[in-house]
């Protein structure tokens, strides 16, 4: 099967439509997405409605479940609650129901597990080899058949796997070829609000049978998603970081 794995949406339209007409070039067969998918910009219900119509699936992130009342929004910064504020007077109640009814998880093939923030909690970090060595851990003792395990969050697509006793990070390459022995830790990177540095939109396809990971960057016009995000009244940061891709 070949996966294409998406995160943090972010309710950009713009750069949700750019990835999903790549992966329709890719011979893709099926899509993850690793929540979400609203949150911080203007268009909630479109990519709702498309993630419904795609039938992709997807579990939620820590902004869907503020809009749907799961969680508070005490703990996000200020740009993150009033973004969260908008989004909940904007989206419909049917797209509120369908996200509060996504799994926290997702077990694939078995073999691969999706998650939001980590394996031990959704809205838990991953940034370090250190922290994904605890990742690790939980994995061995709590999902022992899984050898894969695609994480979003971050808003940064990172590589990580075990070595013996220790955890290396790969350097990000286009395209990487999963080793058959060891645990590996994926983040594709954000669709929506990338921070790497690099504006655009990230995604990554992962191949399960030649085990093949290959991250995508996609260029879109961001400058429409900033119009938008200046025109219903929400924080500019919003609209400028879109250029800094941080």
């Amino acid at each position: 099967m070949r996966y294409a794995v998406i995160s943090d949406i972010h309710a950009n339209l713009e750069a949700f439509q750019k990835t999903l007409e790549d992966i329709d070039s890719q011979n893709v067969d099926e899509i993850i997405c690793l929540g979400d998918i609203v949150g911080y910009y203007p268009n909630p219900n479109e990519c709702v409605e498309l993630c419904k119509k795609r039938h992709i699936q997807c579990i939620r992130g820590n902004h869907d479940d503020a809009v749907t009342g799961i969680c508070g929004i005490e703990d996000f910064n200020p740009v993150a609650q009033e973004a969260l504020i908008w989004t909940s007077r904007h989206l419909d109640r049917a797209n509120k129901e369908w996200l509060l009814h996504l799994p926290e998880h997702l077990v694939i093939e078995e073999k691969i597990l999706a998650v939001h923030g980590s394996p031990w909690h959704p809205y838990a970090y991953i940034f370090s080899a250190q922290e994904a060595a605890h990742a690790f851990t939980f994995l061995q003792t709590n999902y022992p058949q899984i050898q894969v395990c695609f994480y979003g969050h971050t808003h940064q697509k990172a590589l990580y796997y075990t070595k013996e006793s220790s955890v290396e990070e790969v350097e990000k390459n286009r395209k990487y070829i999963l080793g058959n022995k060891g645990l590996y830790l994926i983040n594709p990177g954000s669709v929506g609000q990338p921070r790497d540095g690099s504006p655009g939109a990230f995604y990554a396809i992962y191949d399960s049978q030649t085990r093949e990971i290959e991250f995508r960057h996609l260029t879109y016009d961001l400058t429409l998603t900033q119009r938008k995000v200046i025109e219903v009244g929400l924080p500019y940061m919003l609209a400028e970081r879109l250029n800094l891709g941080y």
